[in-house]
């Protein structure tokens, strides 16, 4: 009897503990399929970083490419208003009539052209127009 009852607690036993495993089996799977869940989440997230990142970047270099542009057009603007003005200083020299020219005074009306601030933009372009200083046609007074 004895023997039957040290049976029956091994038996029971066993039991439990075989039941204990298995539970703890189930919680350790139910805890990596939660840490794989939570990796394929941060590995999406950060695949939606990326694809920002690289469109950043993109952006970055196209607006670099675009700025050198921009920066050597200006240099051969500079440089071609720099040969124009050589140009025209060398005309002033070597010709009496244009330097004569050169020194004479500007109409009136250019004048007040010159001294109007620059139009930028369609509604500045629009008051421009509306401005009741505006020039006059040619050989119109400006009395008219």
């Amino acid at each position: 009897m004895k023997r039957l009852i040290i049976t029956g607690a091994l038996i029971a036993g066993l039991t439990l503990g075989g039941w204990a495993l298995w539970q703890r089996g189930n919680a350790a799977n139910a805890r990596a399929d939660q840490a794989e869940q939570q990796r394929d989440t941060a590995q999406q997230e950060n695949q939606r970083r990326q694809v920002v990142i690289d469109a950043l970047w993109e952006n970055a270099q196209r607006l670099e490419s675009q700025r050198r542009a921009l920066a050597e057009q200006q240099t051969e603007l500079a440089r071609t208003a720099s040969d124009r003005l050589e140009q025209i200083q060398e005309l002033q020299r070597d010709n009496d009539e244009i330097r004569e020219w050169a020194g004479t005074r500007l109409p009136a009306d250019v004048i007040r052209l010159r001294q109007r601030s620059a139009v930028t933009g369609a509604a500045a372009y629009r008051q421009s127009v509306r401005d009741p200083d505006a020039l006059h046609a040619t050989g119109e007074s400006s009395d008219q």
